[in-house]
């Protein structure tokens, strides 16, 4: 694994929690006074898989275009992931874990297909 694996990791699961936090408080009108701090604990690691997904596309990527199609179409899914997360809560942990899984997973590969039509016959990589 390398660094930058790490830091997307490490940055989407920090930006699980603020959604989680900033939803509450936009619906409510108040941070959550109920939240244990083993919540966002959960909310982090499944960000973090979330990070590990994006890195696995990320690094199979060989042009610039597939690279950002891959990061659009991870961006276009985190919205729909966010909404697994809170309903995936219902299952517990595991729910917490891998429903966000689903749409990132699937979009993001998506993207990546969508990235490899867009750069074919280009076998460089402008990184």
């Amino acid at each position: 694994m390398n660094k930058k694996t790490l830091y997307w990791a490490l940055g989407v699961g920090v930006f699980a929690i603020l959604w989680q936090v900033f939803t509450f408080y936009f619906r409510f009108g108040q941070f959550n006074p109920y939240a244990l701090w083993q919540d966002y604990l959960y909310f982090f690691f499944a960000g973090a898989l979330g990070g590990l997904v994006l890195s696995l596309f990320l690094n199979r990527q060989t042009a610039d275009k597939a690279w950002w199609a891959v990061l659009i179409a991870f961006a276009i899914a985190t919205p729909v992931a966010m909404i697994f997360m809170v309903g995936g809560g219902l299952y517990g942990l595991v729910g917490i874990l891998l429903a966000p899984l689903l749409p990132w997973t699937l979009i993001t590969w998506l993207g990546s297909l969508v990235g490899k039509w867009l750069t074919k016959g280009s076998n460089t990589k402008n990184k």
